[in-house]
């Protein structure tokens, strides 16, 4: 277990020598297993309090949820918008947890610390100088990016999100090298420039959703990770079209959630990016940025594919 500057602490799961021999066996993508542990500090909404308060305590506890609606809201910065011209409507700043933006003029060049690195089958944490995501900034934007080849490190931060409130999730990313006949659904081509997790709460090994750009998989494309049946991956992006440009994702997690592993989700424990060449050995890179969750307007209408921004990008 590590602690940031910020308070975050995290701990990627390591299992215990008898359980890592019987599970050797049964091999499992321990990249995606990234567990936060009791954060002092997190991105979170707020919880509903246990007993009823006094009037002077209701009062307090009344300017204290809106200042932690605020801080929520608002994460440190507005997430930027998408284009006004495209699909994607512009959720207000109340239905929104911002994750991160990757905001850090004093982190560029550097990963920022309220995020961590793991690597390693027993997901240990990344020595600095392995990780190889860092602060990027061209003109006055700024964001994440990430660079290898022939590695892989896990790079994830807590947060506490419930998904049936903030059904929707919001991204962009861009990549600008694809890895060599990557293939998620192929152990051996399992590698991608860029992937974004989220990580449910429970069991020993958690219920992951990876959403990823794939080099050879066709969009659309839902299957189980080769190494571990609790992550589902999901195509939003595929091959070479769009190369070096800022591509915006918004898929429904809700429903992708209910829909590959049944049930009602518990709560979203961290969010993790990884781009990996540990299984092609070729290089590798993309950039992330304007990670949010945010809720569907009342009057959205999830079963008519015509009106969802996700249906209509798979359209090859």
């Amino acid at each position: 277990m590590s602690s940031t500057s910020d308070g975050t602490m995290a701990l990627l799961y390591k299992l215990p020598a008898h359980l890592a021999t019987r599970l050797a066996l049964q091999p499992v993508d321990y990249s995606c297993i990234f567990i936060p542990m009791r954060p002092t500090h997190r991105i979170r909404a707020h919880s509903r309090p246990r007993s009823r308060p006094s009037l002077g305590t209701g009062l307090a506890a009344v300017s204290a949820t809106l200042l932690a609606v605020a801080i929520v809201a608002l994460s440190g910065a507005q997430a930027h918008p998408p284009p006004t011209s495209g699909l994607l409507p512009t959720p207000s700043g109340d239905s929104t947890i911002v994750v991160d933006t990757f905001t850090y003029p004093d982190r560029i060049g550097r990963f920022p610390t309220t995020w961590e690195g793991r690597s390693g089958w027993r997901q240990t944490v990344a020595a600095p100088q392995e990780i190889y995501y860092y602060i990027e900034q061209q003109e006055d934007e700024f964001f994440l990016r990430a660079e290898t080849q022939g590695t892989a490190v896990n790079f994830g931060r807590s947060v506490d999100v419930n998904l049936r409130i903030y059904n929707r999730f919001r991204w962009r990313w861009r990549v600008h090298q694809l890895p060599r006949e990557g293939d998620e659904t192929v152990e051996q081509l399992n590698d991608s420039a860029a992937a974004i997790r989220i990580v449910f709460h429970g069991g020993f090994i958690p219920k992951t959703l990876k959403y990823v750009w794939s080099s050879t998989l066709p969009v659309g494309t839902e299957a189980e990770s080769p190494t571990n049946s609790r992550t589902k991956v999901i195509v939003v992006r595929s091959g070479p079209n769009h190369l070096g440009e800022w591509m915006w994702e918004d898929v429904n997690a809700y429903d992708d959630y209910k829909r590959l592993f049944g049930g009602e989700p518990r709560k979203v424990q961290a969010v993790a990016v990884i781009t990996d060449s540990d299984n092609t050995g070729s290089p590798v890179r993309g950039d992330y940025d304007d990670i949010t969750f945010w809720i569907s307007p009342p009057d959205t209408s999830e079963t008519d594919a015509g009106n969802d921004p996700l249906e209509k990008r798979h359209e090859p």
